[in-house]
């Protein structure tokens, strides 16, 4: 009912996860107001068109119209039980739909939308329960998103993204640096891989070759960030780790990194740049020299995984199965081999053999010949 061409144009502007939370805030900002999105739309505009012998303070006062309407659609939401997260994200579609129709709306300082808590419910993640999780995973790929996570602290979407082509050589003594553009923001991230990461990656590509194209790859695509965030809490659960009441999940690494990291002293723009959030492009252009090696080693003397990385149970399939492929490989070699022979062969004799019509004239001419025979052979006589 409340809804129109407009709002459609604009939330397919964005992804679709995106699209979905922020259609439910523009269709309740409707229901609550009364008015279409046209009519919204419509409103906002008018309020920004100046009118004739109006002083500044009114039309500034007509142009803030729609930021108390919000404040007061923020204030409705959280008297009925809606998280503070969840109302600054339905405000914000409402603010980015008059955005992308070239009206913005600038909020004031200490506006109530604008708030975010700090958060209280989440798992203090500390390097020793890295390692722990680390030693406590029985398989690589789990061994390779705790290492991963660990030297990296991208969000998830990032990390479950990852191409194998993107990957950089491994075989340079680590740490190995690399360069990567995150895919949500465009922002580059400048980090490095550890000796622990690039051990397990080896083993990890060895194991399970594929056409798939992502790294961490599920029928046909890349694995969800729901199947990292559970296996995150198994693994928690089989090293022991009392989580209590608290939450853990994928976004705990980068917070780890920047925590740790601040506490070694290391550049906070450096820190920035390596777990790829955004910095200035002022800023950036003249952080081309920046040490990131120097400051991934640094950071590595707290969150480094040590002791054995890969279980020799493992490292014995590992071995039997490079054998293994060794094997085949020699036995597929051998008849590769068998079949140029036996091609060669063909194509000597083959100017020696008659052509299909001479072969089944002479096939005819030699039945022929058979027939005759036992017509013309005479019968033996009978003894006594």
């Amino acid at each position: 009912m409340f809804l129109s061409e407009y709002m459609e144009k604009f939330l397919s502007s964005v992804r679709k996860s995106t699209a979905n939370s922020w259609r439910r805030g523009i269709t309740l900002f409707t229901e609550w107001s009364g008015k279409s999105v046209d009519t919204i739309l419509q409103e906002r505009k008018d309020d920004l068109i100046p009118r004739p012998n109006e002083n500044l303070i009114d039309q500034k006062n007509r142009a803030d119209r729609f930021e108390r309407e919000l404040e007061k659609f923020h204030r409705w939401m959280t008297d009925r039980g809606y998280a503070i997260n969840t109302a600054r994200s339905y405000c914000t579609s409402v603010l980015q739909l008059f955005r992308y129709y070239s009206m913005p709306l600038a909020l004031r300082t200490g506006s109530p939308i604008s708030q975010i808590p700090v958060s209280t419910g989440d798992f203090n993640l500390k390097p020793h329960h890295v390692r722990a999780m680390f030693h406590s995973a029985k398989d690589l790929r789990s061994k390779l998103l705790l290492s991963m996570g660990n030297d990296l602290g991208w969000s998830i979407s990032d990390v479950i993204k990852i191409r194998r082509d993107e990957l950089p050589d491994l075989n340079q003594q680590p740490p190995i640096y690399w360069e990567r553009v995150r895919g949500k923001t465009k922002q580059i991230a400048k980090t490095c891989l550890s000796e622990t990461t690039v051990i397990v990656l080896k083993e990890y590509l060895f194991s399970f070759p594929t056409e798939n194209p992502y790294l961490f790859h599920s029928n046909g695509s890349h694995i969800s960030d729901v199947t990292v965030n559970q296996r995150l809490r198994d693994l928690a659960r089989d090293a022991e780790i009392k989580i209590g009441n608290k939450k853990l999940h994928w976004h705990l690494f980068r917070k780890m990194n920047i925590s740790q990291a601040k506490n070694l002293g290391i550049d906070p723009d450096a820190i920035k740049v390596m777990v790829g959030k955004a910095v200035p492009k002022s800023l950036l252009t003249y952080m081309t020299d920046i040490n990131i090696i120097g400051a991934f080693k640094k950071l590595q003397t707290v969150t480094r995984i040590k002791g054995e990385l890969i279980k020799p149970e493992a490292e014995n399939q590992l071995i039997a199965l490079g054998k293994a492929v060794a094997d085949m490989q020699a036995r597929i070699e051998e008849l590769e081999e068998m079949t140029k022979w036996q091609r060669d062969r063909l194509l000597e004799i083959e100017p020696l053999i008659p052509p299909l019509e001479e072969l089944t004239r002479i096939k005819y001419l030699l039945y022929g010949q058979k027939q005759k025979r036992k017509q013309t052979k005479k019968p033996r006589p009978k003894d006594g």
